[in-house]
């Protein structure tokens, strides 16, 4: 499977799909003007990846700020995962990653981790 790597801009996400080295990573500023038409690649990538996935995935989010249409992509991305765990024995992991003083990041991703059926593991950072 190749792997997917979309750069960071001012406006969009840096994402890191790498099966081979079980790196899942997305990292930046996330407001793209076309969210859709963003994010597909990855939906698309991940669709694919859900069909034979690693034993362990630990899919790690550090993002700086990100807008509503992200958040229900974000949630998108969560559901794709969860079909990993609930249709079979293999691991998977969200690292979500904020600074010690935003509360608001660290609060959306305890609400995203009631929502779904995967272990979330809270990091804080220094700098994103």
């Amino acid at each position: 499977m190749e792997p997917l790597t979309i750069a960071a801009t001012d406006e969009s996400p840096g994402i890191n799909l790498d099966k081979d080295l079980s790196k899942f990573l997305m990292f930046g500023k996330s407001f793209p003007e076309e969210v859709r038409r963003f994010f597909d690649p990855v939906l698309i990538w991940l669709e694919e990846y859900i069909k034979d996935p690693n034993n362990e995935t630990r899919f790690e989010f550090r993002l700086q700020y990100y807008n509503s249409a992200t958040a229900t992509m974000l949630l998108e991305i969560f559901y794709i995962l969860e079909r990993i765990v609930e249709n079979s024995e293999k691991k998977v992991t969200i690292i979500w990653n904020y600074l010690e003083e935003d509360d608001d990041m660290r609060d959306t991703g305890m609400e995203y981790s009631e929502m779904i059926k995967i272990p979330f593991e809270f990091k804080i950072i220094e700098d994103y």
